[in-house]
């Protein structure tokens, strides 16, 4: 049966969320960053794909990636392979899968149509206590976000997290 996810992180340092609908086989999920100021930017990324297997540990998706920051005068990094970054300004299409490594940590490959290779590694809702839950992400594009929820009731939780982008931040997070 389909059903519909959303959570949302009000803090400090800007909006983070995603929302998804999915069913057994079949997933459209986006995922956004909103900073509140131009140095931050926005990001939505937005990826349709399909689970095989009986276990469904493998994804194949199209997506599309949508950034716009001010970083400075035409500041464009580089990621590991060598290849520029374009956090400044990115509108790009990609093919790529997601697998389900040990331990439920996502293993994301994707290529985009300017050629740009990303991988990332993440991991949510990783338990810690009861009530306490932890989050990480790296990728090529040399960004990273740890981050620590204290879960309040079913649908809300305090959070602090550390962005590589977007910095240190302390919010609400809610969630459907």
């Amino acid at each position: 049966m389909t059903h519909f996810m959303a959570q949302n992180d009000f803090a400090t340092n800007g909006n983070d969320g995603q929302a998804m609908f999915q069913n057994a086989r079949w997933q459209l999920g986006s995922a956004w960053r909103l900073g509140y100021n131009d140095m931050h930017g926005y990001e939505v990324e937005t990826h349709l794909g399909r689970f095989f297997g009986k276990m469904q540990w493998f994804m194949p998706f199209v997506g599309f990636d949508y950034r716009y920051r001010r970083m400075g005068d035409d500041v464009h990094e580089k990621n590991i392979f060598g290849q520029a970054n374009k956090k400044d300004s990115r509108k790009a299409v990609s093919l790529g899968f997601m697998y389900t490594l040990p331990m439920l940590v996502n293993f994301q490959a994707e290529v985009y149509h300017d050629g740009i290779v990303r991988l990332q590694l993440m991991r949510e809702d990783i338990p810690i206590s009861r009530r306490i839950r932890g989050d990480f992400m790296v990728n090529s594009d040399l960004e990273y976000m740890v981050g620590l929820n204290y879960v309040v009731t079913k649908n809300m939780a305090v959070r602090t997290h550390y962005d590589s982008d977007m910095g240190f931040g302390l919010g609400l997070s809610l969630n459907y």
